[in-house]
């Protein structure tokens, strides 16, 4: 017979274990102040015929936005997906497959981890890569904690243009910490002051300098090899946080001198959906491997001439003592880690960089056709950018009925900036990348000019 979980009689043979009589003993300890009194608000049950069209009704009010006309980034980005992505992605053997809790049993998971560590070792230069982290952001929470961790040191930097949901990740997880975040200034273009990061490695107790490429703001940071050597020469680590398709025109981080990399894998194969689900890819040098967070797949010779792969490393809270655990990591994002290693195999190195060179050349395009009108300028405008850029407008009361009026024309056009940037009231990050043609981009500014106008 099949067992069908908690009848009646399993809830009482665990009650008479416990002790209790009844299951709400099971809540006594919670204050009475604090527990719902009364039952839930829910509405009447309904057949499921009429709960599907409710749902349906519900799901109509969604704007869907056509994935050319989304020029909104600041971490988030819309490219192209092959289709045999998902297609491979959603086979049941990997769709219903979770974190593998007698990992050796399952080779097939363990080799796509691998080689998913593989990609996120090319695409930083770095030596390692754990598989994987939550989001960019939780990936960059755990690189600080890795500097604080490996220095025993307890301010960190962060420079002015970092992304700010990263910003608050850490500044959240601090609460426990208690480190000391410093955020470096820029100067009027926007580069962030060499004297000012002088002046803060001049003391002993730097753990890292934190450096986004690009950064928030889609710009290049200017004389970065001379900042890596800066906080080298003080002693502190370098973490630098990537866009993974960047390293298609430019340097890996490690070629530049990174000690550990993060980046938002969302742009690798996974859907912008609701702002994800997202991928935090987290990698560094090899001395280093043991303070990474979360799990490591290892390749080791087996029996019969074969290869096999072994969970090599799990420095999670669930495996090692609470208080050593280097991330409270309970699971690794595998099915989004597995559907970017599917689209990195899929496009191939050929088909990275042509996809990257594409977002750089649609974006400075862009930028070319709206330094032509007028009522709006770029934010910074002698900053080299990669495919997102900020612009602003002359008048900061023109950006939401603009913003409303490109939104009614199905274009979601851009972040605001000057909730999380004061100095940029006004602004607006637009982002683009291979999917937007020449044609989508001139229609873009086309109705921008009179949405301005309007």
């Amino acid at each position: 017979m099949p067992y069908i979980p908690n009848t009646d009689a399993d809830r009482s043979e665990m009650l008479e274990l416990l002790g209790l009589k009844r299951t709400e003993d099971i809540f006594d300890v919670i204050p009475g102040h604090v527990r719902l009194d009364g039952d839930l608000k829910l509405p009447e049950g309904m057949p499921e015929s009429e709960l599907v069209e409710y749902f349906d009704y519900l799901g109509a009010a969604n704007h869907v936005f056509p994935a050319r006309r989304i020029l909104a980034g600041g971490g988030v980005y819309a490219h192209f997906i092959p289709p045999v992505v998902k297609e491979l992605a959603h086979r049941s053997e990997m769709y219903s497959s979770y974190t593998p809790y007698q990992p050796e049993v399952s080779q097939g998971m363990l080799q796509a981890i691998f080689e998913y560590q593989s990609f996120v070792c090319l695409l930083t230069g770095m030596d390692a890569s754990n598989a994987s982290s939550y989001d960019g952001a939780t990936a960059l929470m755990d690189a600080v904690l890795m500097a604080h961790n490996i220095t025993r040191k307890s301010r960190i930097l962060l420079p002015r243009f970092l992304n700010p949901q990263f910003r608050g990740v850490i500044e959240a997880n601090n609460l426990g910490m208690q480190l000391e975040l410093m955020t470096l200034p820029v100067d009027s273009k926007g580069v962030l002051e060499r004297d000012a990061l002088s002046k803060e490695l001049t003391t002993d107790d730097v753990a890292a300098l934190v450096l986004q490429i690009p950064n928030y703001l889609g710009f290049y940071e200017e004389g970065i090899r001379e900042l890596v050597k800066l906080a080298h020469d003080a002693g502190a680590l370098v973490i630098m946080s990537m866009y993974p398709f960047v390293v298609g025109v430019t340097c890996t981080p490690g070629e530049l001198g990174a000690d550990i990399v993060v980046a938002e894998g969302q742009p690798l194969g996974l859907p912008p959906s609701y702002g994800g689900p997202n991928l935090g890819c987290l990698a560094t040098k090899m001395k280093h491997i043991r303070q990474l967070p979360g799990r490591i797949v290892g390749k080791t010779p087996a029996a019969f001439d074969r290869e096999g792969f072994v969970m090599t490393l799990q420095a999670r809270e669930q495996h090692i003592r609470r208080e050593k655990a280097a991330s409270n990591i309970c699971t690794n994002q595998a099915l989004a880690a597995l559907q970017a290693t599917i689209y990195l195999s899929v496009i191939g190195k050929d088909g990275f960089h042509k996809i990257a060179r594409k977002c750089e050349e649609n974006a400075h395009y862009a930028a070319e056709q709206l330094a032509a009108v007028e009522g709006l300028h770029p934010a910074y405008p002698v900053r080299a950018f990669f495919n997102e850029f900020a612009v602003v407008f002359d008048d900061p009361a023109r950006l939401v009925p603009v913003r409303q009026t490109l939104l009614a024309r199905d274009w979601l056009a851009g972040v605001p900036l000057e909730d999380s940037f004061r100095e940029l009231a006004g602004g607006m990050l637009l982002a683009f990348t291979e999917l937007q043609t020449r044609e989508i981009i001139d229609e873009f500014v086309r109705d921008l000019k009179e949405a301005l106008n309007g």
